[in-house]
């Protein structure tokens, strides 16, 4: 906050305040006077109050009235001259107060409102279009990764079952295998026992054929003898 002290003139040394003697005006206070009449804010208070204040810094009437007029504030001391008299006051009162009016607070509270609903529409589109997509994204991909982790899981299981299917039913026609060949060395083994005693009666048939050729030709011999 803006301080709202008023510069003050100097005083002169070894005379009282409001001491109105023949001295010629001072130059160097009326100057200093005009420069704290001129002041915006000393402008806002009564003119009445800007006079006493100064008188009461020491400065006489001539000088208050040459600084008065060459602040410009000739036609203020006419218009309240003209009223009357004015109060005296106190020195606590000479200090102007600026006052904000309210409608630049509001319009000042209005602006503030506007600012910050466009901030946070900001970054409710700024959420919205960027970084939701990212945290759905972000989501749907691990629900996805899960869902592959469950099918590969499903795949998995199956597979392993049906190795384990395929390794019985190898192990079953293994033995199927196994049997078979049993069989067929068994039934070679028969082939060949029975061919051996097929051959062995041949020979023996062989032999009684030509045993009785040989009593047949005896017998006709000695029937013919």
């Amino acid at each position: 906050m803006a301080s709202t002290e008023q510069p003050d003139p100097p005083t002169q040394d070894g005379l009282p305040p409001g001491d109105s003697g023949p001295a010629p005006p001072r130059e160097a206070l009326i100057i200093t006077a005009v420069k704290f009449l001129q002041n915006p804010k000393v402008r806002q208070s009564p003119l009445a109050t800007r006079k006493a204040f100064l008188e009461k810094k020491g400065l006489t009437d001539e000088e208050v009235e040459l600084a008065i007029q060459r602040s410009g504030s000739t036609e203020e001391v006419l218009a309240l001259s003209a009223v009357g008299p004015p109060h005296p006051l106190h020195a606590s009162q000479l200090v102007p107060v600026v006052h904000s009016p309210a409608g630049y607070r509001w319009r000042d509270y209005g602006a503030l409102t506007i600012i910050m609903v466009g901030i946070a529409f900001g970054f409710h589109q700024l959420y919205k279009k960027y970084i939701l997509p990212l945290i759905m994204g972000s989501r749907e991909d691990k629900k996805h990764l899960q869902r592959m982790e469950s099918n590969i899981a499903a795949m998995s299981g199956t597979l392993t079952q049906t190795v384990s299917q395929l390794q019985q039913t190898l192990l079953t026609v293994q033995e199927l295998l196994i049997q078979q060949q049993q069989k067929i060395q068994e039934l070679s083994k028969e082939q060949t026992s029975a061919e051996t005693s097929s051959s062995t009666n041949r020979i023996l048939d062989n032999q009684t054929i030509g045993e009785l050729k040989q009593e047949i030709v005896s017998l006709k011999g000695l029937l013919l003898s």
